[in-house]
């Protein structure tokens, strides 16, 4: 009964979290009076996902551990610490990887991604394509392509995908971008007519502006679960903020950023909204990777019957 709740737990979306603040927050107005609130609420909510997050990835660790001996004894002589640091989850992504490899020897990273449904981004698949084409056209001739040229290529690329879809390997690209994307169209439902996305409103136009250019950044290659670009954007966007929070250093020190810091272009990105959406994406992953560890375990103990 207990592994079934920790299960439960496990596969339940952090975004939940986020659709509770929202809900509780309907009760307060609209008005003005409410921005005292602004801080703390968008505080709290952010520290109850990355602590979800880190009991999440514990508990990954310990359904490991109590399917495998020797997982756990090797477990139990490494230091995970509170699984809140990129390389903390990276560790925990590479062992649940290397675990569901050894149950299901033609299991790929790729799988995990199968189910995403990229038919209504298609002409986002167009467009990048046609840029990639166009490109390497230009760079063959020594000469900007001419319109007439640009939408002849565009017109039959377009022709092509719309008949034949996408390929296995550009189908496995794609469906991760596509993710990606989905992460933003997600918190945006919850939050984009509330009071949360209200206090901020302009961190929050910002961030539906700017998160799609980030969707070129990859993850779940294979053993890597970040790109360098996505882990240091981890690191400076959610990981210190995390630490500044959950130590109560924001009443502490002087965290006013400087005038310098302002004019800096990555200070846009320092904001909840793009905070809550890149612990959405981890969730995802891990998420779907725990479903197929189960899955595999499941048939493991099926053939050993």
């Amino acid at each position: 009964m207990q592994n079934d709740e920790q299960r439960q737990f496990i596969l339940t979306p952090i975004v939940i979290i986020l659709q509770d603040t929202v809900n509780a927050c309907k009760g307060i107005g609209q008005g003005i009076e409410t921005q005292s609130l602004s801080e703390y609420v968008l505080q709290t909510t952010f520290l109850k996902m990355t602590g979800a997050q880190e009991q999440k990835l514990k508990g990954i660790c310990w359904e490991m551990a109590t399917d495998d001996y020797d997982y756990r004894y090797q477990y139990l002589k490494k230091n995970y610490g509170e699984c809140s640091s990129y390389s903390d989850k990276s560790c925990v992504y590479r062992d649940l990887l290397a675990k569901l490899i050894k149950l299901d020897k033609g299991f790929c990273v790729a799988k995990l991604f199968d189910d995403v449904d990229v038919t209504p981004k298609l002409d986002l698949v167009i467009a990048q394509k046609v840029g990639e084409a166009q490109k390497n056209q230009e760079r063959k001739k020594g000469r900007p392509l001419t319109d007439e040229e640009k939408e002849k290529m565009e017109a039959g690329m377009r022709k092509y995908y719309t008949r034949n879809g996408l390929c296995e390997k550009e189908q496995e690209a794609f469906s991760r971008r596509v993710l990606f994307l989905n992460v933003q169209e997600m918190i945006d439902r919850i939050v984009g007519k509330s009071l949360v996305a209200q206090w901020e409103e302009h961190n929050y136009l910002n961030y539906m502006t700017l998160w799609k250019g980030l969707s070129k950044w990859s993850f779940a290659t294979g053993d890597l679960l970040m790109c360098k670009e996505l882990q240091e954007f981890y690191s400076t966007v959610v990981y210190e903020h995390r630490n500044k929070c959950a130590h109560n250093l924001l009443s502490l020190q002087k965290n006013l950023p400087t005038l310098k810091t302002l004019e800096e272009e990555e200070f846009v990105y320092d904001n909840y909204y793009f905070r809550f959406s890149v612990l959405v994406l981890l969730d995802e992953i891990f998420v779907r990777l725990f479903k197929a560890y189960l899955g595999a375990m499941a048939r493991y103990k099926v053939a050993r019957t």
